[in-house]
């Protein structure tokens, strides 16, 4: 085996001075170092090679406030009126909610296809006897009426009749997987389906979670006095009380 290299720690006389600094730590800040040398470098030579003379229409939108240079940045939205920016809204909550059924009935046909195979199913199969004495002589199998083999099974879990049905009928043969790469590969797609489900629900709570933010904006901005009543956490958006007007 591969022997563990213990790392020194810092002496008990020099524990106010922080943590002891390893080569690795060095090599990290030296290379940040020499790239903020390096930036510093490339703007003075920049700045000496600048023609005080040039021009260009970028310094009619922006200037320098306490030193600090500051561009003004534009993206449209002052432009746009309260009309506007209300039907833009209107639109994207329309698309979320197209977007959102697609998944959502997407994932109940996949679920109608697929059994949710868990080691610990979540429901559970109450059978109810006359007394204390049908509980102890219980049997699955002569319940069920299926092969010992299929007795614990949640799903898949055919009778005796239709075994024997399905085996009259291919010849005496039980008809499975031909071999294992064909009981591979039908795995395979099997923990594919379920992964795309897993993806499908995930897609979808998130999208309903951005709908419910989309509503809260656009509600606020209509008409009417609001107060905040609860913050938004953990994804909820937050929750606003609008003052009770008289219809008039």
């Amino acid at each position: 085996p591969r022997k563990e290299h213990k790392e020194r720690a810092q002496p008990s006389s020099r524990k106010h001075l922080g943590l002891l600094e390893k080569k690795k730590d060095y090599i990290e800040r030296a290379r940040d170092y020499q790239k903020k040398i390096g930036h510093i470098n490339s703007l003075k030579k920049k700045t000496l090679d600048r023609n005080p003379d040039e021009f260009y229409f970028g310094m009619l939108k922006s200037k320098t406030k306490d030193g600090i240079h500051q561009a003004e940045i534009k993206d449209g939205r002052d432009s746009l009126s309260h009309a506007e920016i209300s039907l833009m809204k209107d639109q994207d909550l329309t698309y979320l909610g197209m977007k959102q059924t697609v998944d959502s009935r997407k994932a109940e046909r996949l679920q109608k296809d697929l059994h949710l195979l868990l080691d610990k199913p979540i429901n559970k199969h109450k059978i109810f006897v006359e007394n204390e004495k049908d509980v102890k002589n219980f049997d699955p199998v002569e319940h069920f009426d299926t092969v010992p083999r299929m007795a614990n099974r949640a799903y898949n879990r055919p009778r005796k009749s239709t075994l024997e049905d399905d085996e009259h009928a291919n010849g005496g043969v039980i008809v499975g997987p031909a071999n294992t790469k064909q009981a591979k590969k039908i795995l395979r797609q099997r923990e594919k389906a379920y992964y795309e489900l897993a993806q499908r629900l995930e897609r979808s709570d998130k999208l309903k979670r951005i709908i419910e933010h989309k509503e809260v904006e656009k509600n606020v901005m209509g008409k009417g006095k609001k107060r905040k009543v609860k913050e938004g956490s953990n994804g909820i958006p937050a929750v606003y009380k609008w003052k009770r007007e008289r219809a008039r």
